[in-house]
């Protein structure tokens, strides 16, 4: 009800407004007009006096009788507007009146003894005014007194401002029908015009109020095509950009919320878990040296062997706080890791023979599958702990004969690789989580092979550094098998991609 009161109010003040300048404009122009065809008028009746009483003193010039040629005006002025007109010949010299023609009238306006001679064409001298009144009280529409170019005949002329004139002066009815009728369709475009208007101004109205009333609110105007129309729509789609940047703001907050969250969560998660880990190899060695300290007659082999499993649980203390401080690096830095381009074929092979040859691999084969020409972009140090925690995880769980690295396949930016083994494999349910934290599938076995929980997501890690991914699943054949990629240098990607144009 509010949005309808405003509407019309708007558009019928706009209305208003436009017809007020109409209607005076078009009074102005009737008003000139009028008095510009009126005036007209005047000039043609006046005109056509003049030009008789002219004749009338042209006759007289050339010494012709002019009682034939009034007596033929008289005649002809009949059932006219000059039907009641007074033209005296006077003899200019001595006032005798020689021919009249209508009702004889002898006193001129007062006005006349002010007035000035005008000079006209043919040399004669002429008084005349309009619209006055005689002495008598008789109103006349043109009175003028002439005096003829060789000063011997004087005229005086009267013509009453009788109905007859009056209808000759009037414009006419089809005058005012005219500007009327211009100012009816004025005032009909005006209203048309205005309610055009009226919409795009109730439109932005309505967009405004349910803009301030309904946070979810998505104006859909149908504004008109016009210069208006599309300020409104500019003004709707500022609107709209302005609620979706919004909206993506709370959505980031939202994210940026739950992120947080899930980082503080993960945090007591590393936490809770640091400390357990901790405990179990801190408790061990306490344990050892509380009884080297209240047995100190304890036998020699006994005391030689807490000694050692001591010194098993403060090495693995050490291997798990370098483990730490490795996975701390890789998050804090992984925009100043050093990348180049490494040759990995001769990386993987000269990695193969050094770790065959330390004995970390046991009885278990290590083979290398790499083409000659595989070279990827990378960091050297990152790629060898890669290797060397793939290589121990083998050893410590797999329980199989072989592992191997192997290239698999390449694409325009990657290439793709395969480190696996023979052996059991994993559980299905625990594939996901392979790459957590101290994760461990078989908690006892897991210790007594001496990890750390660690190696698998510094492994995950140093691959997301370097720009790569890795997955884990289980070999058809038994084992399990970790595919990542590395990416290639831009150079060699593009020289092969111009090459197979």
């Amino acid at each position: 009800m509010v949005l309808s009161k405003t509407r019309i109010k708007y558009q019928y003040r706009m209305f208003l407004m436009a017809s007020l300048c109409i209607w005076f404009v078009m009074g102005c122009v009737g008003y000139f007009e009028y008095q510009n065809k009126k005036q007209y008028l005047t000039t043609l009746i006046t005109n056509r006096v003049e030009f008789a009483v002219g004749n009338i003193f042209m006759n007289h010039e050339r010494g012709r009788d002019i009682k034939p040629f009034m007596d033929f005006m008289e005649s002809a002025f009949v059932n006219t507007e000059f039907e009641d007109l007074c033209i005296s010949i006077y003899n200019a010299n001595n006032g005798r009146l020689l021919y009249s023609i209508g009702e004889l009238h002898n006193t001129l306006p007062e006005e006349f003894d002010e007035l000035e001679f005008d000079t006209l064409y043919d040399g004669s001298r002429t008084q005349r005014k309009h619209y006055v009144k005689l002495p008598t009280g008789e109103k006349m529409f043109f009175c003028s007194r002439r005096i003829s170019t060789d000063g011997e005949l004087a005229a005086k002329v009267y013509l009453p401002l009788n109905s007859s004139v009056e209808k000759h002066l009037d414009v006419g009815l089809p005058f005012w029908i005219i500007i009327f009728g211009a100012g009816i369709f004025g005032t009909i475009l005006a209203f048309i015009i205005t309610a055009h208007q009226a919409k795009n101004v109730v439109l932005l109205h309505d967009f405004a109020q349910r803009a301030a009333e309904d946070r979810d609110f998505i104006p859909m105007g149908d504004f008109p095509a016009d210069e208006i129309g599309d300020i409104s729509r500019q003004i709707v789609a500022i609107y709209n950009a302005r609620m979706q940047a919004n909206v993506r703001r709370e959505r980031e907050h939202v994210i940026a919320l739950k992120a947080t969250e899930e980082k503080n969560r993960t945090k007591r998660m590393l936490t809770d878990n640091i400390s357990h880990e901790l405990k179990t190899p801190i408790g061990i060695i306490r344990a050892y040296i509380d009884m080297l300290i209240n047995q100190p007659d304890m036998p020699e082999a006994d005391r030689q062997h807490f000694l050692q499993k001591a010194q098993q649980n403060v090495e693995r203390l050490v291997s798990m706080l370098a483990d730490l401080s490795t996975m701390t690096r890789l998050e804090e830095s992984k925009s100043n890791i050093p990348m180049k381009e490494i040759d990995f074929h001769n990386m993987a092979t000269t990695f193969v023979e050094e770790t065959l040859l330390s004995g970390i691999t046991k009885e278990m084969q290590l083979i290398c599958n790499i083409p000659d020409d595989c070279v990827i972009f990378g960091n050297e140090g990152l790629l060898n702990s890669v290797l060397n925690n793939l290589v121990k995880n083998s050893v410590a769980y797999s329980q199989g004969t072989e592992m191997g690295i192997e290239f698999i396949g390449r694409s325009p930016s990657y290439y793709t690789f395969s480190f696996y083994d023979n052996g059991n494999g994993v559980a299905e349910e625990h594939l996901p989580r392979l790459f957590d934290r101290f994760y461990r599938i078989d908690t006892g076995r897991s210790r007594k092979a001496g990890g750390t929980g660690l190696g698998l997501p510094i492994v995950k890690s140093s691959i997301n550094t370097m720009g790569g991914s890795i997955s884990v699943r289980n070999r058809r054949s038994g084992g399990l098998e970790f595919i990542f990629t590395l990416p290639r240098p831009k150079k060699q990607a593009e020289a092969e991609a111009i090459s197979k144009k």
